[in-house]
């Protein structure tokens, strides 16, 4: 029977044929109207920025379930709302998908969600027509360059969000956070990190609005998103008692500063971290707690951004004791070729060993681990798979882990 309508960006001289100027942006508004137009019927809260986007939703998703407001989670590692959980190949899903989500979320009694909004999802288009209630910016740092081309187009794209929203929440404390402060026409909640803080593994503290904010989080990396996510809680109306009450409570972020293992003298964490900016953030943070030998394991993926391999080695050996440089999701490229080129960053005089292989190197790197060490397996985080080529293969750094110790093979003593 053939299609009911065309819409293009060029004149065919077919019959029902509609001629947009973006048929992307035209494929949002199609598809929220093709759903009922679920959109309306939720508060929707954006975020984003290069890092810390995926910690502040958790932390904002708990601090609205705890005030009684029934909240969805779109994000980097997965779909939540209620007892419904969904895996998410996408930071941001596309129309398509977006629009059903929103309405199996309204017919399952959710009034507000939580997403992360990528900048290739603002570049394609993919929350055209959505009118956030709050939109989050956390900070900027060079990442998908092979993507945009520059700084100040990424920059553009992450702007684009907040032209869609009732009130921003901005990190000033960033440069394109501050440059972003004097551009948007809505009302603005800035944050930034305040003077004093203390932080002690498993948990931070600051002085907030007349109280304290107690976060669950090993590191100071993780204050700007706890803070990010109490300012939004109160543009979305909770109270800063309510807010305080309630974060010391948020259960473990899967994949940020993650506690693997403790015993026998050693720690073993993972974290999600593989920007430069992300690494050496949470680097920093473990040096500043920690007393003994800093340990980095960590790789760079295939197909993305070549120019900031180096920059990832330069980010490791300014904090950490120990660098092994392996292989994270080498795709379709050569994983020897992406280990030397993170290798050109590092120093004549660096300390790093380069081990092929994930596993072998988090197995080898473990055995080598010694009493007062801290190993970061950097990169992966909550990722439960790992890309070769055109395969993808289970991939989990908890269970690996796991697996190793009880395998008898790491020679620990106390």
């Amino acid at each position: 029977r053939g299609a009911a309508a065309i819409v293009t960006q060029k004149k065919l001289g077919l019959p029902r044929e509609y001629v947009v100027s973006d048929t992307r942006a035209a494929l949002g508004w199609l598809c929220a109207r093709y759903w009922g137009e679920p959109a309306r019927e939720l508060r929707l809260i954006g975020i984003t920025g290069t890092n810390g986007k995926t910690t502040a939703a958790h932390l904002l998703y708990h601090l609205l379930q705890s005030a009684g407001i029934r909240t969805g989670r779109i994000g980097t590692d997965g779909i939540v709302w209620g007892e419904k959980t969904r895996p998410n190949p996408y930071t941001t899903p596309p129309p398509t998908e977006l629009h059903q989500l929103f309405r199996e979320m309204v017919a399952d009694g959710v009034t507000a969600v939580v997403m992360e909004v990528s900048s290739q999802a603002l570049a394609q288009r993919r929350v055209e027509g959505l009118t956030f209630t709050a939109a989050v910016f956390t900070n900027l740092s060079p990442e998908h360059l092979d993507y945009h081309g520059s700084m100040e187009q990424y920059f553009a794209a992450k702007r684009k969000l907040f032209d869609q929203c009732r009130a921003a929440v901005i990190n000033t404390a960033d440069p394109y956070g501050r440059r972003l402060l004097d551009t948007v026409r809505v009302p603005v909640m800035p944050y930034h990190l305040p003077w004093q803080y203390r932080c002690e593994p498993g948990w931070s503290r600051l002085s907030w609005r007349g109280g304290q904010l107690i976060i669950p989080l090993t590191g100071e990396v993780f204050l700007p998103d706890a803070l990010a996510a109490a300012e939004t809680a109160l543009v979305l109306g909770l109270s800063p008692r309510q807010v305080m009450a309630a974060l010391p409570h948020c259960p473990p972020v899967p994949g940020r500063a993650e506690l693997l293992w403790q015993g026998a003298g050693r720690i073993i964490l993972r974290d999600y971290a593989h920007t430069p900016d992300a690494l050496e953030r949470i680097l920093h943070s473990l040096r500043r707690i920690h007393s003994g030998r800093l340990l980095v394991l960590f790789g760079c993926g295939g197909n993305r951004d070549r120019q900031k391999r180096p920059l990832m080695a330069k980010a490791a050996v300014r904090w950490a004791d120990g660098i092994v440089i392996t292989d994270d999701n080498p795709r379709g490229e050569a994983p020897e070729t992406i280990r030397r080129e993170v290798a050109a960053g590092l120093p004549k005089n660096a300390r790093w060993r380069e081990i092929a292989g994930r596993r072998q190197a988090i197995e080898q790197t473990m055995a080598r681990m010694q009493p007062g060490d801290l190993l970061l397996l950097a990169g992966k985080g909550h990722e439960d798979y790992q890309i070769i080529q055109n395969k993808t293969i289970p991939f989990d750094e908890k269970e690996i882990v796991s697996e190793i110790l009880k395998s008898g093979r790491i020679p620990w003593k106390n």
